[in-house]
């Protein structure tokens, strides 16, 4: 009885495990795409980066260089079971290079230390300090002084 007890209390608790899934990338802004899979469409942000919006400095410039880079192409994602805004995150690879990566060599992204551990700090580029960091890098920013649902930055 116990043990069927502790199943049912561990089948009730939201998923958190890291699952991949697999299809063709449709890039939706500079930080987020959409994977086309046989099973339907997952909308997907790349974590541990910050990108601007499009009506930011920047933002339509990331954008098109994800668009150039990764519309159309197969990709894996390693998603992390959290969600942002309730869009699920993960890290996505194309031809076994992180998509994230690429927009943060290329200058028009910064790393999200709040979300990448600073997985992407290394190889940000001095010209993307001019692009600005969200508040939600940083726990406690101001965005979530500002009232936002602690749901939208963490599990």
């Amino acid at each position: 009885m116990k043990i069927s007890g502790l199943m049912l209390l561990l089948a009730s608790l939201p998923a958190f495990a890291q699952s991949d899934i697999s299809g063709t990338a449709h890039v939706a802004d500079g930080n987020t795409i959409h994977v086309a899979t046989p099973d339907g469409v997952i909308k997907i942000r790349l974590q541990g980066i910050a990108v601007p919006d499009a009506r930011q400095p920047g933002g339509n410039e990331a954008t098109a260089f994800l668009e150039q880079y990764a519309e159309g192409e197969p990709v894996r994602c390693a998603l992390d079971g959290t969600q942002f805004r309730d869009i699920k995150t993960g890290i996505c690879y194309l031809a076994g290079q992180d998509i994230g990566a690429a927009v943060v060599r290329a200058g028009l992204a910064r790393d999200c230390p709040a979300f990448s551990g600073g997985r992407y700090w290394p190889i940000e580029r001095p010209e993307a300090q001019k692009l600005s960091l969200p508040g939600y890098c940083n726990p406690g920013g101001e965005e979530m002084r500002k009232g936002l649902d602690r749901r939208d930055f963490f599990p």
